[in-house]
C-alpha cells in the first residue's frame, strides 16, 4: 500500500485560488491519498457500493457486475480482503444489483428491479421482499434505489425508502403525486412522505430532460436529507414532526427546461451543457452535509461528459451553505463517494483521466475540520 498525507489549510490555494476574497475557507481541511492494490478480479472503480465500521475498523463493500461478486475493502489498512461470488439462480440467487446498503458485516441490504434482500455474511439470503406484490395495489409507481437514491436502512424505524418513479404518467401530471415511500421491513406498511417534485419542476411540466431523480444518501440526525438534481437547494423531511425544510431561495439555481423531443442527442446535450446536482452526502461525525455539482464543461474543452467540471459544496445540519469551492478536472469519477469518522472519500477514477493507474483502487480522503 501507498499512502501520502497533503495538508492543507485555508492560505493554500489548491481549490480556494479561485474563489473571491469574499469566499475565505471557513473551515481546515487536509487530504489524505488511499492506494489499494487490486487483482483482475476487483475494479479500481465501483458504480455500487457501502461502507460500514467493525471493531474500529472501516470497510468498503462493492458490487462488481463484471464478476458478479461483491468485493470487501479494510479501508484502514488499504487492502483487498476477499471477493464473494454472486448467485444468479438457485435459492440464493440475485439479479443485477441496482444499489446495495451494508449494516454490518453480516447484514448485507441489496436492491434489485422488485426486490430487496438481506444478505449473511456469506451472501446467502436471510430474507427477501417481493416489492411488487408489496407496492402492486397502492399505485404509486415502481419503488426504486439507483446510482443517485441510494439504498438506506434506517435501523432505529426498521425501514428502507425509495424513489417512487412514475412509470407512463404524462409530465404535466408528475408534480402531483408523492415520489418518496418507506417500507417497515417487520410490518411491511408503506408510508407515503409528503415530499413531491419542487415548484419550478411543476412550472415547466417536467420538462428537465435527464434529471429527474431525487438524490438521496440517508439521514443526518432525525433528517432524511435529500435534493433534485435539477436544483441547487438542499432538503430535509423531519422524522419527528413531518415537516420539510430546505435551503433559502435566494441564489437558487435551477437546470433551464428542454422542449420535449424525440431526439435522444438533445437530452445528451441538455445534460452536458447543464448542472446536475448530485446526491448530498450526510455526515453524522462533523455534522456537515456535502453536495457535488456534476457542473457545466469549460468553453475552451470538447463539451461532452468527460469534460464535465466538479464543485463540491458543503452545508451545515441547518442546511445553510458553508462554503464552495471547485476540485480538480478529470479527477473523480461522479458519485463514487461516502462518508465515515476519517472523512469524504472520493474515487480519484475519472475515465478521462490518462495517468489513471488500474492498478489500485484510490481515494482523496477530505478531512474537514468545521470552525
Amino acid at each position: 500500500m501507498n499512502r501520502f498525507l497533503v495538508i492543507i489549510t485555508a492560505a493554500i490555494c489548491f481549490f480556494s485560488c479561485q474563489n473571491s476574497p469574499q469566499e475565505e475557507l471557513l473551515f481546515k481541511y487536509k487530504i489524505e491519498t488511499i492506494e489499494i492494490p487490486i487483482s483482475p478480479e476487483q475494479l479500481n472503480s465501483y458504480q455500487i457500493q457501502s461502507n460500514y465500521s467493525l471493531k474500529g475498523d472501516n470497510f468498503l463493500v462493492s458490487y462488481n457486475d463484471k464478476r458478479p461478486s461483491l468485493d470487501f475493502f479494510n479501508l484502514d489498512q488499504g487492502e483487498v480482503i476477499v471477493s464473494k461470488k454472486l448467485e444468479f439462480e438457485g435459492p440464493d440467487g440475485i439479479g443485477k444489483i441496482e444499489s446495495l446498503y451494508a449494516h454490518s458485516s453480516d447484514s448485507i441490504f441489496v436492491y434489485e428491479l422488485g426486490k430487496l434482500h438481506l444478505l449473511n455474511g456469506d451472501l446467502s439470503k436471510n430474507q427477501s421482499w417481493d416489492l411488487f406484490q408489496i407496492y402492486g395495489e397502492l399505485n404509486f409507481g415502481i419503488p426504486q434505489c439507483n446510482f443517485y437514491f441510494k439504498l438506506y436502512y434506517d435501523s432505529e424505524r426498521h425501514s428502507v425508502y425509495f424513489f417512487m418513479n412514475q412509470m407512463g404518467v404524462d409530465p404535466n401530471d408528475l408534480g402531483d403525486l408523492p415520489i418518496m415511500t418507506s417500507l417497515n421491513l417487520e410490518t411491511t406498511e408503506v408510508e407515503i412522505l409528503p415530499v413531491y417534485h419542487s415548484e419550478y419542476f411543476k412550472s415547466v411540466s417536467g420538462q428537465v430532460g435527464f434529471m429527474t431523480y431525487l438524490g438521496f444518501y440517508g439521514k443526518l440526525d432525525s433528517q432524511l436529507i435529500f435534493n433534485y438534481q435539477y436544483e441547487s437547494s438542499i432538503n430535509a423531511f423531519h422524522l419527528e414532526n413531518k415537516k420539510l425544510s430546505k435551503t433559502s431561495k435566494s441564489g437558487l439555481e435551477v437546470v433551464p427546461t428542454i422542449p420535449r423531443t424525440n431526439d435522444p442527442q438533445a437530452y445528451d446535450q441538455h445534460a452536458i451543457e447543464n448542472p446536475h446536482f448530485l446526491s448530498p452526502i450526510p455526515d453524522p461525525w462533523r455534522n456537515v452535509i456535502y453536495s457535488i455539482v456534476w457542473d457545466s464543461p469549460d468553453a475552451n474543452s470538447y463539451k461532452t461528459y468527460l469534460d464535465k467540471s466538479q464543485v463540491l459544496r458543503v452545508f451545515n445540519k441547518d442546511l445553510e451553505l458553508i462554503q464552495t469551492f471547485p476540485l480538480p478536472d478529470r479527477t473523480y469519477q461522479i458519485n463514487n463517494w461516502f462518508v465515515n469518522e476519517n472523512g469524504l472519500y472520493l474515487n480519484k477514477a475519472h475515465p478521462g483521466d490518462t495517468l489513471l493507474n488500474e492498478d489500485f483502487l484510490m481515494f482523496d480522503v477530505f478531512k474537514i475540520e468545521v470552525n
